[in-house]
């Protein structure tokens, strides 16, 4: 009796385990990174753990895996004259893992190799194609994104505007040749949104908050940790409404001249989703695609010029002695970007 008892204990313990196993698999978003040097995470001494990838891993939290599918130098386009040196990202022993991968989601960032002098639209576009085909083809119920706007490019000739270019002199100076890519580029990233479109590709935009900021790239094209950080959290808030991530509650208090914002979960909170009503009808909105990690804080000035960009001081141009005259609130339906105007009144 004691033995039927015990192997009938046994196979409900298997079978528990069983499914708690099953259960796991099942709710674990998969997330393939696939892209070039910059995905790679070229430059970056730790890049296994400070690579945008890995960063964004952090931010996402449990229940996600984000795998990084970079390879240096690679391209889009399958162009003869560079198939002796495996320009082309399908011919990758990456591209073949992230299509075995089987991701729920694919997150792509290919074009900037692509502006050499072996330029070809039409390959271009073709090859942009078949890489999307294949990812679709593997999940068809996968996510598609890719960045619609590329990261800058710090080089060329000096004081030359391009994308943004080398103009950033004397405090920042670059190689003083892109090799051609500025005169290509915007004929790729009209692509990219073409092709996008044939596929339902999310596209976002991985130029306008780093073309301002020579100082996270050493070479002037490949984003160092601070960069990589940066682009880890605009990818999140690309994420954000698309895999509805579920996000910990962020907690406010006041101390001294300043308001500390925390984050004690697991996963990033996305803060253009709150804002802060002060005295009067005064109101704190942040910046487009500020992010808080978990287990950091943010901090906001109170008393001097009012400042929302999240990657610099936050300040707020306000008046109050009290916690109880700040409130951190959620919005039902974030600001529009263009309409942020950070501590005036609303309604």
């Amino acid at each position: 009796m004691n033995m039927k008892i015990g192997k009938w204990i046994g196979r409900a313990i298997c079978l528990l385990l069983a499914g708690s196993a099953l259960q796991v698999w099942a709710e674990t978003t998969k997330v393939a990174c696939v892209g070039d040097s910059i995905t790679f995470g070229y430059g970056i001494g730790a890049r296994e753990t400070m690579g945008y990838p890995a960063v964004l891993g952090k931010l996402l939290g449990p229940g996600y895996e984000v795998k990084n599918f970079g390879n240096s130098g690679k391209t889009a386009g399958d162009y003869p004259s560079q198939k002796k040196n495996g320009r082309w990202y399908g011919d990758t022993p990456q591209y073949k893992d992230s299509v075995a991968y089987v991701a729920d989601v694919y997150i792509c960032n290919l074009g900037i190799n692509d502006t050499g002098s072996w330029w070809d639209a039409r390959l271009f576009e073709q090859g942009y194609d078949k890489l999307l085909t294949a990812w679709h083809k593997a999940n068809p119920k996968a996510h598609l994104l890719a960045w619609g706007k590329l990261g800058p490019d710090f080089r060329g000739p000096a004081g030359k505007k391009a994308f943004p270019g080398n103009v950033f002199a004397p405090d920042y100076k670059f190689s003083g040749t892109d090799n051609g890519s500025s005169a290509r580029r915007g004929d790729a990233e009209k692509l990219i949104s073409r092709v996008g479109g044939k596929h339902k590709v999310k596209l976002f935009d991985a130029y306008t908050a780093m073309a301002s900021k020579p100082q996270w790239y050493g070479d002037g094209l490949h984003p160092n940790a601070s960069g990589a950080r940066r682009l880890a959290e605009i990818t999140f808030a690309k994420l954000v409404p698309v895999l509805k991530i579920k996000q910990p509650v962020p907690v406010m208090k006041k101390e001294d001249d300043q308001l500390v914002i925390s984050n004690s979960g697991e996963t990033g909170i996305l803060m253009e989703m709150y804002a802060i009503s002060g005295p009067g009808r005064a109101v704190f909105v942040f910046g487009k695609d500020t992010v808080l990690h978990p287990g950091e804080e943010i901090g906001i000035t109170l008393g001097e010029k009012t400042a929302n960009d999240p990657t610099e001081k936050l300040c707020w141009k306000v008046s109050g002695t009290q916690e109880t005259d700040f409130q951190l609130r959620p919005l039902k339906k974030p600001f529009p970007s263009e309409n942020k105007v950070p501590g005036q009144g609303r309604d």
